[in-house]
C-alpha cells in the first residue's frame, strides 16, 4: 500500500469516526425537535452509507493492501456522508424552529382559551387523533360533559339536547370527530356552526360552536379547541335587521365599479314575479340586460329608456345631487304584470359607492289602481246621482207646477163663475189636482226617508187575502171605467195570516197596480196573482205576487234601471202620463227591507210583469187588532150621529183652525177652539169632566205641543178628565210620528191635509171605543 492509499484510508477512517459521532448528535437533536417519528426516514440514507463504509474499512483492516480505487471510494464516501449530514443538520434546525413556533401557537391558543373559560358555556381541548378529551371547563358544563371521556361520547350525549334538525343530531356533519378530521385534512383549521339547544332549567337557545384545530407539538396528534357560547341576541339582532329590511325591500345591493353585490335578499324565497339576480354578485349592466330589460312592459324604445334610467352612468348623474334616485318599472312575467321600484343612495361619493334598494310594489300599485277605480266609479256615481237629481228637480218643477197651475187656474175660474154646475166642475178638477200634488209630496218624503235609513218596518198581524181584496175594491171601478179587464186571483194561499208591515206591503201593491193602470190602454188587461209557494222555513210562509198588464211595456234599457230613483222612460207613448219616477224605487226599497226580491219582465208593446217573492212570519189567524190610524171604521161612522158631540180643538194655525171648525161644524160637531196645548189643558180643566167628548189636537204648536198636551191630560188628577179620547190631526204623517202619539197617550191619528172621510172614521172609532 503506497503512501497515497495510506493517507486516503487513514483520513477517511478519521472522517468516518467523526461522521459516526456527528450522526449520534443528529439523532439526539431529532428527538429534541419532537420530529423523531415524523422524520425517521431521513436517517435511512446516512445510516446505510455509514454501514457500507464501515464494512469497507473492516475489509481493509482485515485483508489490508487496498488498491487506490478502494481507498478513493472509502475517502470519497466519508466526505459524501459528511456533506449529507451537514444538509440534514440544516433541515433539523428548520424543523426545530417550526416545532418551536407550533408549540408557541399551541400554548397561545391553550392560554387564550384558559383565560376566556369564564366567558363561554363550555370549553374543551380534544385529542382528535386519540379521540380523547384532555381538558374541559366553562360556566355551564353539563354532567354529561363531565362524564364523557371521548369526543365521540360527548357528541352522542349532546344529541338529546339538540332541538334543531342538524346533521350533528343525525351523527353526521362537520362537528363530529370524522367531520373535524376531514376538515383539518382539507386545510381548514377553524369550523363553526349554530345549533338550537335545550339549556339548563328548561330554557332553549341558540348556541354557537367554534372549533380551532392544530397539531400537538412533539407529536402528530391533531388537537381541537372547542368553545360554545350563547348567541340569541346576535341572531335576533340579525334576524330583526333582515326581517325589517326584507319586509320593505326584496333586495339590498351595493354598486361599485360597475359591479353589484347582494347584501340582503334570498333568491330561493322569491315568489312569482321575481327578478332577483341569478348570481349574488356580478356585472350590474349584464344583470339589467339579461333579467330586467326582457320583462319590462312597453315598446322597445320605452324599455331601452327605462334600462338607461337604471344604468350606472345615469345613476351616477342623478346621485350627484346627493338625493335618492327612484325608478319605477312595470314587468310582464308569466303573463302577469308586476311593479318594481329601484331606489339608489350614495354611500361614498368619492369612491362612487352606491346602495340599491329594490322592492316589489305590485300589491300597493294594484290597491292604488283599485282605489282609483273605486274613486272613479264613485265620481261617476256622484255625477249620475247629480244628473238624476237635476232631472228629478226638473221633473218636480214640471210635475208640481202642473197641478198647482190647475189649482190656481180653476180657483180663479170658480171665483168668477156664475154657474153653480160650472163651479162644481172646477172644484172637482181642483180636488183631483190637489190629490195628485199630495201624492207627489208623499212620494218625495217617503223616498227621502228610505234613502236616509229612517224608515223601519212595523210588522203586525195581516191577512193577505183581505189586503188583496181591499186593493181590488179600490181599483175595480177605475179599471171598469177605463175599459180594462181586471183579474185578481189567489192560488194555494192556505196560510193568509202573516206578520208584516201591512202599510208598506199595501204600498207595494198600490204602486204596482197604479203603474199597470196608467200604462195599460183601453181594452187591455191587468192581472194580479198571489200564490203561496213551497220551501219556506218552519213558522214562515213563502209568497209570490205577480202583477202583469198588456200595456205599452218598456225598453230593455229602461227595464234595467226602472227601480232607480227619479227615472222615467221618455217616449211618445209614456211622456203624457204623470208620475214622479219614485214609485218603483220606493217599491224596490220596501221589498229589499222585507228581504224579498222583485223582478221585471217587459218589452215595448207587449206589456209588463212584476214578480215579488218574499217570505213572511206566519201569525195566528184572526189576531189582527185595529189601532190608532188604522181606519176601517166606516161602518161605525155611518151609524153614528155627531149632533151632541162636543170637541175641544187645539190648532195654532188660524187658517187650519178655521177649516177644521167649518168641516167638523158641517157634520154637526160642537167645537171650542184654542191656539196651543197649554190653553187646551186649561180649558179642559176649567170646563170639568163630561163637558167635552173628545180632544182634537195638532202636534206642532207653540207653548205646549200635542205630545206634551196629551201627557198633561193623562196626568190629571180627575180620572174622568184624564181618560178623555184624544185624536191627533197633524202634518207629521210618518210611522214614527204615529208611534210617538201612541206613546204620549193619543188614541187616534189623522194626517193633514184633512180628509173629511178619514176624520169621521177616526172620530167614530175613538168615540165608539
Amino acid at each position: 500500500m503506497d503512501i497515497l492509499e495510506t493517507i486516503m484510508v487513514y483520513a477517511g477512517s478519521v472522517l468516518m469516526v467523526y461522521n459516526i459521532a456527528h450522526c449520534y448528535s443528529f439523532v439526539r437533536r431529532m428527538r429534541e425537535s419532537g420530529s423523531w417519528h415524523r422524520s425517521l426516514f431521513i436517517l435511512y440514507v446516512p445510516l446505510i452509507l455509514l454501514v457500507s463504509f464501515l464494512a469497507g474499512y473492516l475489509v481493509v483492516g482485515i485483508f489490508g493492501d487496498p488498491d487506490l480505487v478502494v481507498a478513493g471510494i472509502l475517502f470519497g464516501g466519508s466526505v459524501f456522508v459528511f456533506v449529507v449530514l451537514g444538509i440534514m443538520y440544516d433541515i433539523i434546525d428548520r424543523l426545530r424552529d417550526e416545532h418551536a413556533r407550533s408549540e408557541a401557537r399551541y400554548m397561545e391558543t391553550h392560554n387564550d382559551l384558559k383565560n376566556l373559560t369564564e366567558h363561554y358555556l363550555t370549553v374543551f381541548r380534544v385529542n382528535l387523533t386519540e379521540d380523547r378529551i384532555e381538558e374541559r371547563g366553562g360556566t355551564s358544563l353539563y354532567q354529561d360533559d363531565v362524564d364523557a371521556h371521548t369526543y365521540t361520547e360527548l357528541v352522542a350525549s349532546r344529541k338529546e339536547r339538540l332541538l334543531s334538525d342538524s346533521q350533528v343530531a343525525q351523527g353526521t356533519g362537520t362537528l363530529t370527530r370524522d367531520g373535524l378530521l376531514q376538515s383539518f385534512a382539507a386545510g381548514r383549521s377553524e369550523v363553526s356552526e349554530t345549533v338550537l339547544c335545550r339549556l339548563d332549567q328548561g330554557v332553549s337557545g341558540f348556541v354557537k360552536v367554534c372549533v380551532r384545530m392544530t397539531h400537538k407539538p412533539g407529536s402528530n396528534d391533531e388537537i381541537a379547541f372547542i368553545t360554545e357560547e350563547l348567541c340569541n341576541d346576535e341572531l335576533v339582532t340579525d334576524a330583526l335587521l333582515n326581517k325589517a329590511l326584507i319586509g320593505q325591500f326584496d333586495m339590498i345591493t351595493y354598486l361599485i365599479d360597475g359591479r353589484y353585490s347582494v347584501v340582503i335578499g334570498d333568491d330561493a324565497a322569491m315568489g312569482r314575479g321575481s327578478i332577483f339576480p341569478r348570481r349574488r354578485s356580478g356585472l350590474y349592466g349584464q344583470y339589467l340586460q339579461e333579467q330586467v330589460l326582457p320583462v319590462i312592459v312597453g315598446t322597445e324604445r320605452e324599455r331601452a329608456a327605462l334600462v338607461g334610467a337604471l344604468s350606472p352612468a345615469r345613476v351616477e348623474v342623478e346621485l350627484a345631487r346627493r338625493e335618492p334616485y327612484t325608478v319605477n318599472i312595470s314587468c310582464l312575467i308569466e303573463g302577469e304584470v308586476f311593479y318594481k321600484r329601484f331606489v339608489y343612495y350614495v354611500i361614498d361619493w368619492d369612491a362612487r359607492f352606491f346602495l340599491l334598494l329594490k322592492s316589489d310594489t305590485t300589491e300597493a300599485r294594484r290597491e292604488e289602481i283599485e282605489r282609483n277605480a273605486l274613486l272613479q266609479e264613485a265620481l261617476e256615481e256622484a255625477q249620475r246621482a247629480s244628473q238624476s237629481k237635476t232631472t228629478f228637480l226638473s221633473n218636480m218643477s214640471h210635475d208640481i207646477r202642473t197641478p198647482m197651475n190647475a189649482i190656481v187656474g180653476y180657483t180663479d175660474l170658480a171665483r168668477r163663475s156664475q154657474s153653480v154646475d160650472q163651479m162644481h166642475g172646477y172644484l172637482e178638477k181642483i180636488d183631483t189636482s190637489s190629490k195628485y200634488l199630495l201624492a207627489l209630496i208623499n212620494d218625495v218624503l217617503e223616498m227621502s226617508r228610505i234613502e236616509s235609513g229612517k224608515l223601519d218596518l212595523e210588522p203586525e198581524d195581516t191577512n193577505l187575502c183581505e189586503l188583496l181584496e181591499s186593493v181590488r175594491d179600490m181599483f175595480e171601478s177605475q179599471m171598469r171605467e177605463k175599459g180594462i179587464a181586471f183579474v185578481v186571483e189567489e192560488r194555494n194561499v192556505v196560510q193568509p195570516w202573516v206578520r208584516c208591515d201591512r202599510t208598506r206591503f199595501n204600498r207595494v201593491l198600490l204602486n204596482l197596480l197604479s203603474n199597470a193602470y196608467k200604462f195599460t190602454p183601453e181594452g187591455g188587461q191587468v192581472r194580479v196573482v198571489l200564490e203561496q209557494m213551497d220551501g219556506a222555513p218552519q213558522g214562515h210562509g213563502a209568497f209570490e205576487l205577480r202583477v202583469s198588464d198588456t200595456g205599452i211595456g218598456m225598453s230593455q234599457e229602461f227595464a234595467e234601471k226602472v227601480f232607480e230613483a227619479f227615472e222615467r222612460e221618455r217616449n211618445t207613448t209614456a211622456s203624457g202620463i204623470q208620475g214622479t219616477g219614485l214609485g218603483m224605487a220606493i217599491t224596490k226599497r220596501i221589498v229589499d227591507m222585507m228581504q224579498g226580491t222583485i223582478d221585471v219582465y217587459s218589452a215595448p208593446g207587449k206589456g209588463t210583469e212584476f214578480v215579488v217573492r218574499v217570505q213572511m212570519e206566519l201569525a195566528a189567524e184572526g189576531a189582527h187588532v185595529t189601532g190608532p190610524g188604522d181606519g176601517g171604521s166606516s161602518s161605525v161612522a155611518e151609524d153614528m150621529s155627531f149632533e151632541d158631540v162636543h170637541i175641544l180643538l187645539a190648532e195654532d194655525n188660524e187658517i187650519n183652525r178655521e177649516i177644521a171648525c167649518m168641516l167638523l161644524g158641517d157634520l154637526g160637531f160642537q167645537i171650542d177652539a184654542v191656539e196651543n196645548g197649554r190653553q187646551a189643558v186649561d180649558q179642559l180643566v176649567q170646563r170639568g169632566a163630561g163637558y167635552y167628548d173628545v180632544v182634537v189636537t195638532d202636534i206642532q204648536m207653540p207653548v205646549m205641543n200635542g205630545y206634551e198636551e196629551a201627557r198633561a191630560i193623562r196626568a190629571l188628577d180627575d180620572p174622568d178628565l184624564a181618560a178623555i179620547p184624544i185624536v191627533a190631526m197633524s202634518a207629521n204623517a210618518f210611522a214614527e210620528d204615529i208611534q210617538a202619539a201612541r206613546s204620549a197617550g193619543i188614541d187616534g191619528y189623522v194626517s193633514k191635509p184633512i180628509d173629511v172621510g178619514a176624520v169621521i172614521d177616526e172620530l167614530a172609532r175613538v168615540l165608539a171605543s
